[in-house]
């Protein structure tokens, strides 16, 4: 098929445009789904909080350090995790979810994306409130590379961008994606240095990590809340990233836009 490129920046442009309706949608989503329960979307806060107990006591002894170094780590690196996690698994429903939409309204379909970060960047806030709670209880320090949590947020919603836009329209297409995303994703949370520090792996385990580009994802936000600046390399490689994947989103979405319809 002849690629669009008009009508996909088009798209992408009315989007941002409607951020009105994406940001209410995204809201009245984590809404739903927690609606007749007491706590609301705390309930996935108090889930990530009462792992994050269990296994610092556990992983701690593992790592030959304590807990009161090991514990910041953990929790900074599995809420940013959960934040990226959430935006990979969420973003192979994108389309198919609001199929009831795409096929009986003409509408910028990238809303759909605004909305699965949107809604998830809701919950992060969230979840930062255990961030905090360790940070304050002891002694993370808070400084001006605190600030930098801002625009490492922003990096993670840019590439999330190119991401549910890929892996929206590929799990259109092919409806055992979301599985194999799925399964994929469990694994890279162990390659991953979420539970385990980089340092005990020594020179040839840096070299792994800095392959991983999930890994710079991850220190873009977890950097800072631990009070430290992420490296020129974090930056480099998440932004890089960012650009690369929306050429790559963009093109596939100039491709097969028209098409979605009728894979739902």
């Amino acid at each position: 098929m002849t690629p669009h490129y008009a009508a996909a920046f088009n798209d992408l442009r009315e989007g941002i445009r409607n951020w009105p309706i994406w940001g209410r949608l995204g809201w009245q989503e984590v809404k739903r789904r927690y609606r007749r329960t007491v706590f609301g979307p705390f309930w996935a806060t108090i889930s990530i909080g009462m792992f994050i107990g269990g296994m610092s006591f556990i992983y701690a002894p593992l790592f030959n350090t304590t807990v009161s170094t090991y514990l910041p780590w953990l929790t900074t690196g599995l809420v940013s995790w959960s934040l990226i996690a959430a935006l990979i698994n969420e973003g192979t429903g994108t389309y198919t979810a609001g199929v009831g939409i795409i096929t009986t309204l003409n509408f910028p379909y990238s809303i759909l994306n605004f909305m699965v970060i949107w809604r998830n960047v809701i919950v992060f806030f969230h979840n930062l409130l255990i961030v905090i709670v360790v940070v304050l209880a002891l002694g993370v320090p808070i400084n001006s590379s605190t600030l930098l949590i801002i625009p490492g947020l922003a990096i993670i919603a840019l590439n999330g961008i190119w991401i549910t836009m890929i892996l929206g329209m590929v799990s259109a297409r092919y409806r055992d994606i979301p599985q194999l995303v799925g399964n994929l994703t469990q694994i890279l949370m162990f390659v991953t240095p979420v539970f385990w520090v980089t340092s005990s792996l020594g020179d040839r385990g840096h070299k792994v990590t800095q392959a991983n580009y999930v890994f710079h994802l991850v220190e873009v936000l977890r950097q800072p809340m631990l009070g430290q600046t992420p490296t020129l390399m974090n930056y480099a490689v998440t932004l890089g990233g960012a650009a690369l994947g929306m050429l790559v989103a963009l093109f596939l979405f100039a491709r097969f836009r028209r098409r979605i319809p009728y894979w739902l």
